[in-house]
């Protein structure tokens, strides 16, 4: 073996405990030989200076360049790449249920000592000492690091795999599935998204907890000690969080104000948390374990984490806020779950302005997860004579006052409303991502309202952008709004909407602003732009589209199936894109406004070769959209103005821009070729 030519792509990696975990992850480290050292540290500093000299016999012998030292005391690694945490108190453990949890007494004053050791740490720091996921926490919020991983869900997840496999007689690496929440009795096995061959399957769970329960009792009696799967676990994590490796692997993290595993794909070091999708079991069994862990944390913290203000603040239940603005209108959305305002940063950032913000009394939506007052009004509401209405595609019953407050309730999705004259909105519900959904919807709504009544209408129609100059696309549904714009948007142009715009006149000009949305994309529409590949590859990555894609949707994504699906109704099945994955996933650069400056007017046939019609189809008060012709989102809680003015003089510059009547096929390239010629300006 001859020894490597150009230094290793890593320098130090420090690796806490030299027991049976320590001493695998670094016998890993030694022969992979991406890393300059290893520095290791022990209690005693016995086990440490044996194992440096164990090391150095087996590096001189495979002719590794990997150098072993030995460090007295955890503070000299702050120089470190990345630290690995694995040392174990003294205890004896005999418990037969909650095995992992046991030594949570003895193990929690060792961690929280080596985290003040290591206090503002910036490297990776991964942790592996059990109850792998409360000590991940301990260690964070003691030390301050930024970046601290739990391995536990990882091998979890390995041994589903593996389960899985033998009982349905496939390979493992036909399995796709993960186990997330505690590494521990509460595990949660994500059967429901868990695919074999990209198809769904079912899944025996009793014989798969079983196995997951048994297997490291097995090891344990044969070894004394599990040690292989952890430390390749940390070898995993250690590549992914130093950029080495772009992956999938599952961590212990702090997701929505909650440390447990879940599936990250990291790319360059980055993580993006790529949570599967859970049946309502499999929710509730995830809610019982951020219980779990959260109740064997609070102890911890009272005794060793400083009570600095902040800190009570942040262990309280935080108020989180997001200011949303576009033209010159805004709105603040409020929430005691930083997931229903990382949803509107998400949602309205790539179109609108959208920034994190100080908590405002004056909020105009306030959206909280609050089990409790879903009760409350939900009950009110049905004790009232209510109306019934279709609100975003769900029934809402609807009550409303003399004084003109408004309750109402979503029983399918467990949300409920209540809005009073003058005061904010109020959305309560019983889950973060239903909150976030409405919450986003609604806010939406109230910057509507306000740009209405400031002299801007809705368009129905797509819309690009170049050089500020914007390509309206009008049309029925189905005539090729949505095709046109991303074939345009594929070809350079940046895309400003996919189905509806904001327009005011201004001057002599008509500017144009972004309806934010979940972009919809169907199969075969997919396929036919060379994205369908690359949007199968993230979601059988652990990636999911927004929530409100249909299942059916999914699966056929997973399965590989690239034909078209339809409702009974005739409406077609598409697959939901976030906005921001329209760059992220598609390549597509997003605009933020423009000033009208075409309109074409496409029908797509197949067979039909690319041409232009010789019609003449005027834009007419049809094409807007108004509160009483709004098909998704009628105006329940009076957040639109009454009296809006009319189009008219909209229409008459409508009526002056150039315009064509254009005849589409299925042929992409021809297509394209075709609308860059029909866009240039210079044509």
């Amino acid at each position: 073996m001859t020894p490597p030519l150009t230094p290793p792509p890593v320098g130090a990696v420090g690796v806490i405990g030299a027991g049976a975990v320590g001493q695998s992850v670094a016998m890993l480290l030694a022969a992979g030989g991406w890393c300059e050292s290893i520095r290791i540290v022990s209690r005693t500093g016995l086990s440490a200076l044996a194992l440096v000299t164990d090391l150095e016999d087996m590096c001189q012998v495979t002719v590794s360049s990997v150098r072993a030292v030995h460090v007295a005391d955890a503070g000299q690694l702050a120089s470190c790449e990345a630290v690995v945490v694995c040392p174990r108190g003294d205890f004896t453990n005999t418990a037969r249920t909650d095995i992992r949890m046991t030594g949570l007494n003895a193990n929690a004053p060792v961690i929280a000592d080596l985290a003040r050791k290591l206090a503002r740490y910036q490297g990776l720091v991964v942790m592996v000492t059990n109850p792998v996921d409360v000590l991940t926490r301990l260690f964070a919020e003691v030390s301050g690091c930024p970046h601290v991983y739990g391995v536990g869900s990882n091998t979890d997840t390995a041994r589903y795999r593996l389960t899985l496999a033998r009982l349905l007689g496939v390979p493992p690496q036909a399995v796709v599935g993960h186990v997330i929440g505690e590494h521990g009795d509460q595990a949660v096995v994500c059967a429901s998204a868990t695919r074999v061959g990209d198809l769904p399957v079912p899944v025996p769970l009793r014989q798969v907890r079983d196995e997951l329960t048994d297997r490291p009792r097995r090891i344990n009696a044969g070894l004394g000690r599990t040690r292989c799967g952890p430390a390749g676990a940390v070898i995993a994590a250690l590549r992914a969080g130093l950029g080495l490796d772009d992956t999938v692997t599952e961590l212990c993290v702090n997701h929505e104000g909650r440390w447990r595993g879940i599936p990250l794909r990291f790319t360059a070091g980055t993580p993006t948390v790529c949570l599967p999708r859970l049946d309502a079991a499999e929710a509730r069994q995830l809610i019982a374990a951020d219980a779990k862990l959260r109740d064997a944390y609070e102890p911890l913290a009272r005794l060793y984490v400083p009570a600095h203000p902040r800190q009570k603040e942040k262990t309280a239940v935080p108020q989180t806020a997001v200011r949303i603005a576009t033209a010159t209108q805004a709105a603040t959305l409020t929430s005691n779950s930083p997931v229903v305002t990382d949803w509107a940063l998400r949602y309205f950032g790539p179109w609108w302005n959208a920034t994190s913000t100080a908590p405002d009394t004056n909020a105009a939506v306030i959206a909280d997860v609050n089990a409790g007052r879903v009760t409350e009004i939900a009950q009110r509401v049905a004790d009232h004579s209510h109306e019934e209405i279709v609100y975003a595609n769900s029934t809402m019953h609807v009550d409303r006052d003399d004084d003109g407050t408004v309750a109402a309730s979503q029983p399918d999705d467990k949300l409920v409303y209540q809005a009073e004259p003058g005061g904010p909105l109020r959305i309560y519900g019983c889950e973060d991502v239903p909150v976030a959904l409405a919450a986003a919807r609604l806010a939406r709504e109230v910057v509507r309202g306000q740009l209405l009544a400031d002299g801007w209408s809705i368009l129905h129609a797509s819309a690009v952008v170049r050089d500020g100059q914007t390509v309206l696309t009008l049309g029925d549904k189905g005539a090729g709004k949505t095709t046109t714009a991303l074939l345009l948007a594929r070809a350079g142009w940046q895309l400003l909407a996919n189905d509806r715009v904001f327009i005011r006149r201004e001057d002599d000009r008509l500017r144009v602003l972004p309806w934010p949305s979940a972009a919809a994309i169907g199969l075969g529409l997919l396929d036919a732009l060379d994205w369908y590949e690359t949007v199968r590859e993230r979601l059988r990555g652990g990636e999911q589209l927004h929530p409100t894609q249909h299942q059916k949707v999914t699966d056929a994504l997973h399965s590989g199936s690239r034909t078209p699906l339809w409702k009974e109704s005739g409406k077609e099945l598409k697959s939901q894109f976030f906005p921001d994955q329209l760059h992220s996933w598609l390549g597509l650069t997003l605009a933020t406004e423009g000033h009208a400056a075409r309109i074409l007017l496409p029908q797509v046939t197949p067979g039909t070769e690319p041409a232009l019609l010789d019609q003449d189809r005027s834009v007419g008060a049809d094409d807007f959209f108004t509160t009483g012709t709004e098909d998704r989102y009628p105006d329940i809680f009076g957040l639109l103005p009454a009296d809006l003015p009319g189009a008219e003089s909209l229409l008459e510059l409508l009526g002056e821009l150039p315009r064509n009547a254009l005849a589409l096929g299925y042929d992409v390239k021809a297509n394209t070729d075709f609308l860059a010629q029909v866009t240039d300006p210079t044509a």
